[in-house]
């Protein structure tokens, strides 16, 4: 009899022989939100090409709770407390892409618009700077709609992170601020798991005139490193007729950091 005839008992028998060294998974649950995240194994079983398992079913409240939730885990990760408290924390600052730019642009924006929401990109990425603009730290939170196998996020979308990450640094170290990628090339080193947070490094390797290198890579929040990447960035010709500004506030400026916040420091700018 053809597997995806199997009946369901049949299928989770199967999977509970999968052999534990070539398996990884993951299951949290938010207290406050009350969300189950559903936990993952992989490799993807052949079976699962044959006979998926069923889409969760849509969340209770997705554009409130679910959001207000990732937001607190996002403020309370270790990672991200280290950084803000390290010697050099004052030579920093902090931004959220996207924060100050009309709807009606965010919507035309493929991470901004198409990607945003529960399950997929639910967060705006918080951003660390270094204020000579030389490297960066963005944390995002990669949802289980992104996946290109079950429960490992699309290769695709990494790519497509790194290349905003690393567009960031680039752009703001060209002379009229705006540029497109001209080569990016990257290395996938280990399955990322969807529904967790991710941090993407980047920093510039040399700049020459209208064209900028810059280095970047894809860790999880214990430091393990995902993927990494190299790109060159391109300041086009006709630089000056483009609306830089708007495009500069999508990336998230630098603004003056309230004191009341723990990251803050009399030296903020």
């Amino acid at each position: 009899m053809s597997s995806f005839l199997l009946p369901s008992s049949r299928l989770r028998t199967t999977s509970a022989r999968v052999n534990p060294r070539f398996c990884r998974g993951f299951s949290s649950a938010s207290p406050s939100s009350g969300l189950a995240r559903t936990s993952y194994i992989y490799p993807p079983q052949p079976l699962t090409y044959i006979s998926p398992r069923p889409t969760p079913p849509p969340l209770a409240n997705p554009s409130l709770n679910y959001t207000i939730a990732l937001e607190a885990e996002l403020q309370s990760l270790p990672i991200l407390n280290s950084h803000r408290s390290q010697a050099d924390a004052s030579e920093w600052y902090e931004t959220r892409p996207f924060k100050n730019v009309p709807e009606d642009w965010k919507m035309k924006h493929l991470t901004a618009g198409t990607l945003r929401g529960p399950g997929k990109l639910a967060l705006a990425p918080l951003v660390r700077v270094r204020k000579d603009e030389s490297e960066s730290w963005i944390i995002a939170h990669v949802g289980r709609k992104l996946c290109g196998h079950e429960g490992i996020v699309h290769g695709g979308l990494l790519a497509t992170l790194l290349d905003e990450s690393m567009g960031r640094t680039a752009i703001n170290n060209l002379p009229d601020k705006i540029g497109f990628t001209a080569n990016l090339s990257i290395n996938y080193r280990a399955p990322t798991t969807a529904d967790q947070f991710i941090v993407m490094k980047t920093k510039v390797a040399d700049i020459q005139g209208r064209k900028v290198w810059v280095d970047g890579s894809v860790q999880d929040i214990n430091g393990v490193v995902l993927a990494d990447a190299k790109t060159m960035w391109v300041q086009p010709k006709y630089s000056q007729l483009m609306d830089a500004k708007t495009f500069n506030q999508a990336l998230g400026e630098r603004e003056q950091q309230p004191q009341s916040e723990p990251w803050a420091t009399s030296s903020s700018s």
